[in-house]
């Protein structure tokens, strides 16, 4: 897995409070393993987003794995089981993460809030936070290193009160290298530029779930996004929402089309299942997964700035 999982794990963060559910913890110990073992497959077997497009048959995982669980020694032993199989799903988001490391990602993070899980049995120059700013010749170069972190949104709104304050005729967005993070702040971001329904996430367990730019626009220059090969998860559905609904022109690179929803389930003894539970897509168009947001300009990504000025301003 790659060092991006603790970012793009938080995109669906924000909708977790209205669906989770109070557990009892389980007591530590691999004496109730295959319990929590038959927890973890069906979670994947019934909310995983693509289970049929599996390159492995998850039934017969379940045979392989099953049997391992049960000669658990210990607590160590089964999460390491569990973690295997999980990895099976082989995509960039799903992943098993044991107590001791959900504790570390919520030193870094804060709180994980997440869906309580049960068996059948059960019942620039300037900046605001992670975000920088800078004005040259008129346009507004406003840099997300990433979505994750707090503050985000209100950064990218003081940056847009501030280089309109200066002058600015036009802004550029500036995703490049995004990786993605949290859906709260992707929703918020484009609500600085614009309102209304703008995504939805396709599951195979529910309706698709509409979702909405959230706050009042504070600007109607001009705006073009800039994104290449490594924007992905949220920072995609950022500049993909934007460019859909007409309100940017997206420039640079086709994005990583990697889109998939996650949510975090926590588990009774502390341990949590980060599952990919459906894929994120404009709200009257096909997903980006796997295919990315296409450029309305190709453009090397040193060369992204340039091109957008271009495109907004002309040649001046």
């Amino acid at each position: 897995m790659t060092s991006r999982l603790p970012l793009v794990v938080l995109a669906l963060l924000a909708i977790v409070h209205a669906a989770a559910i109070g557990w009892a913890q389980d007591a530590p110990g691999a004496a109730n393993a295959e319990v929590r073992f038959d927890r973890v497959w069906r979670l994947v077997d019934e909310r995983y987003w693509d289970v049929g497009g599996l390159e492995v048959d998850w039934t017969d995982v379940r045979e392989r794995f099953a049997p391992r669980a049960r000669a658990a020694t210990d607590d160590a032993a089964l999460h390491a089981v569990l973690g295997e199989m999980v990895a099976l799903l082989d995509d960039d988001h799903s992943r098993y993460v044991a107590p001791d490391e959900v504790e570390r990602v919520r030193e870094a993070y804060g709180d994980l809030p997440c869906i309580g899980v049960f068996s059948q049995a059960d019942a620039g120059d300037r900046s605001s936070g992670p975000v920088g700013w800078r004005l040259e010749r008129g346009l507004g170069v406003i840099r997300v290193e990433d979505l994750a972190r707090a503050g985000t949104s209100s950064g990218v709104r003081a940056a847009v009160t501030d280089l309109e304050r200066r002058g600015a005729r036009a802004l550029a967005l500036d995703l490049r290298g995004n990786p993605g993070g949290r859906l709260v702040e992707m929703m918020t971001t484009a609500g600085v530029f614009v309102r209304g329904l703008l995504w939805r996430v396709a599951t195979r367990w529910s309706l698709p779930i509409p979702y909405p730019a959230l706050g009042v626009p504070a600007t109607d220059l001009p705006v073009a996004v800039l994104v290449d090969g490594e924007v992905a998860s949220a920072a995609e559905g950022l500049a993909g929402a934007l460019q859909a609904s007409g309100r940017a022109v997206v420039i640079g690179e086709r994005t990583s089309g990697n889109v998939e929803a996650v949510l975090p389930f926590c588990l009774r003894d502390g341990a949590q299942v980060w599952l990919a539970t459906g894929v994120l897509a404009p709200i009257g168009g096909p997903t980006w997964e796997g295919r990315g947001v296409v450029p309305d300009v190709e453009s090397a990504p040193g060369d992204a700035e340039k091109a957008a000025r271009e495109a907004l301003l002309g040649r001046e």
